[in-house]
């Protein structure tokens, strides 16, 4: 056994074993592409490495994609998904106002796509085990933590103000723009600006158009979301594409994703 995996091994001892032993226990929950998947009783001091260690990570496992689901994080994000429907739903009145079908079509999509779309916790966190030997990386848990190990996934997802939502299979060799060809913009589409969300969690806003072009990439398992024009929608939902785009960051299994 390798020096490196023995540390790994060590590390774990604040859970390895520790598996629930009464129903009331506080615990973190580890699942996913792992080996031992299940309930861990928790302890103060534990750390994220503690975690993957008594899990034991598949090699199987894609860790940029992992998640970590915090209790503390839920109700932040429960008022960002009530803002998002209820922006979304003032715009269906606006576009009703407006007399402009299409725009409240678009609405109504993006309506339906998040309404049912789980609060998470999702925090963005590093859970690459080998990274967690980095100590600035290797932040305490909290009880109630939950961490899944996806399997790598082979598609990127396009969604937003498009005329139909695209999965489309990664490729390394195409760009940003090369993945939005294939999934034509609708007309109340900002031609200015994408959001790119990586399947880490981590959201940024680029420039798109020749005044303010950024340069910019999507992993496997990522999200491009289209944001609407301003100009096309209620003046009083100034932030919308924002939430919508944190709000996508906190999912998990969006971009093709999925934690066995």
């Amino acid at each position: 056994m390798s020096s490196l995996l023995n540390r790994l091994v060590a590390t774990g001892a604040l859970l390895i074993g520790l598996g629930m032993s009464a129903a009331h226990a506080q615990t973190v929950s580890i699942g996913g592409a792992v080996l031992k998947p299940g309930d861990y009783q928790w302890q103060p001091g534990a750390r994220l490495r503690d975690a993957a260690v008594a899990g034991q990570v598949r090699a199987s496992a894609w860790p940029l994609g992992a998640a970590l689901l915090r209790q503390s994080a839920i109700e932040p994000q429960q008022r960002l998904k009530a803002g998002v429907l209820f922006d979304l739903r003032i715009n269906k009145m606006y576009a009703q106002t407006q007399n402009d079908p299409q725009l409240r079509e678009l609405i109504e999509r993006l309506e339906a796509f998040v309404e049912p779309l789980p609060v998470t916790g999702r925090v963005k966190a590093e859970l690459n085990p080998f990274q967690l030997l980095v100590k600035s990386n290797n932040h305490l848990l909290e009880a109630g933590d939950k961490l899944l190990y996806p399997t790598r996934p082979t598609s990127v997802r396009v969604m937003g103000a498009v005329a139909s939502d695209c999965v489309l299979s990664f490729d390394a060799a195409l760009g940003i723009k090369d993945y939005l060809r294939q999934c034509p913009a609708h007309p109340a589409a900002d031609r200015n600006y994408l959001y790119i969300i990586q399947p880490d969690g981590a959201a940024e806003r680029i420039g798109m158009a020749h005044w303010n072009q950024q340069q910019g990439h999507v992993a496997v398992g990522g999200i491009l979301y289209v944001p609407l024009n301003p100009s096309d929608i209620s003046p009083d939902t100034a932030d919308l594409n924002d939430d919508i785009a944190n709000f996508l960051a906190t999912q998990y299994q969006l971009g093709g994703l999925h934690a066995e």
